[in-house]
This record gives structure tokens, sequence and C-alpha cells, in this order.
């Protein structure tokens, strides 16, 4: 089970990671704390946390963003109560928004880059 990061996250820099678990669902973590805490949810919420991102709102669905005030962001697991908050810093999220926007992060065609 390899981890895939955006490709618009610089070489070395960390990013949001994810990877399809099992069939039909998708780990999320951070390559910043590779063996850290992650987050387990089901592709379908993933692809709704995804399409969020593109049009602009990360505020309804399982997964949920929230922005700093420097820029970065946390994202919480709304269903499974006490699951870790993932923090990210801004240029973490400008990296994943690339990423997302250009569809490398699928749950169905993860073609990022592999986090090595």
């Amino acid at each position: 089970m390899s981890w895939t990061k955006s490709s618009y996250s610089s070489t070395g820099a960390t990013c949001v990671q994810v990877r399809v678990a099992r069939l039909g669902v998708i780990e999320v973590g951070d390559t910043k704390n590779p063996d850290g805490p992650t987050l387990t949810v089901t592709s379908a919420d993933w692809s709704h946390f995804l399409a969020q991102v593109t049009h602009g709102t990360t505020d309804s669905g399982r997964l949920i963003s929230e922005f700093l005030p420097d820029g970065g962001f946390t994202l919480t697991d709304t269903a499974t109560p006490g699951s870790p908050v993932l923090a990210y810093t801004k240029a973490e999220w400008g990296a994943f928004k690339l990423g997302v926007d250009a569809g490398e992060l699928r749950s169905d065609d993860l073609r990022g880059v592999l986090v090595g």
C-alpha cells in the first residue's frame, strides 16, 4: 500500500498523503509524520470531500477542513468520535488543492507522486 501526494508538492516538501487501504476505503495522512495518525474514510466520502475542495467549500460531509489564521488547515473526520485532527501548512494546502484540481488524488485513480 503506497502513499501518494500531489505532484505540485515540491521534492522533499510535505503534503497530504493518501492511499487505498482496501477496496472502497481511503486512508489520509501527513508526510510530515509518516508513522503518525491517519483518517480512514470510504471512497465515496473522499470523493465528496474532493468535489468540495474543487468547488471552494469544505464545510459539509464526513471530512471537514478548517482554515487557520496562518493559511494552514486542519482535517477532521466528523463521523468517528475521537478521531485525530490532521494539521497542514499553507504550502501543503496549496499543493493539495492543485493536485485535487488536476484530478491526481481521486480514489479510483491515484496518480500523484509516490511518497518514498
